[in-house]
């Protein structure tokens, strides 16, 4: 079974008609399509090249023996540079501390993970459970990092994120399994 792809034009940036009908359908609010809003999924530059990064692994260009769950790790360590810190629930002293130390890679990595979870979907309708089980808690850290360094999410776009993602239920086990990306799950 094949399925089609959605990739965006470089002059244009993410928008509706080069996304996947699902993303469409699903994920509604305009901040989906913003290139501009540093909280959205492809806002910021780090979304924006992470899309085009994940554009080019499902096109089967440049990126070899990654597999789509260890995407964000590839991108922070092996193309960035930086530390990536896997999302993941922590008590209020251990995340404190974290941030206190490395901020800017725990903010980093969470939006990298948000960028490829909802960029799957974007690309090709459907999303692997380990990448929305990521995304979910990048969700969940980021609000208590926001929390915890008393900023706000003013537009509650940490809470339309999480709803739409977890309400999202095309996943990758809900068709065959190897039918649109050979190294999905490597």
């Amino acid at each position: 079974m094949a399925i089609n792809m959605y990739f965006d034009d470089e002059e244009v940036g993410p928008d509706r008609k080069t996304s996947h009908p699902h993303f469409v359908a699903h994920f509604k609010s305009d901040f989906y399509f913003d290139c501009s809003d540093e909280q959205a999924p492809f806002g910021s530059d780090e979304g924006a090249d992470v899309l085009a990064e994940l554009e080019g692994f499902f096109q089967d260009k440049e990126v070899e023996g990654v597999s789509l769950s260890d995407f964000p790790r590839h991108v922070m360590e092996d193309q960035w540079e930086l530390t990536y810190y896997p999302p993941k629930d922590m008590d209020e002293g251990s995340l404190a501390k974290l941030i206190a130390e490395h901020e800017r890679d725990v903010w980093m990595s969470d939006q990298v993970v948000l960028a490829t979870a909802f960029g799957q979907i974007k690309i090709t309708g459907y999303i692997i459970p380990e990448l929305k089980d990521m995304a979910h808690d990048a969700l969940g850290r980021m609000k208590a990092v926001n929390d915890a360094l008393g900023r706000e999410d003013e537009f509650g776009y940490y809470d339309k994120m999480l709803y739409d993602l977890m309400t999202f239920d095309k996943t990758y086990v809900s068709v065959l399994p190897d039918f649109w990306c050979k190294r999905c799950q490597m």
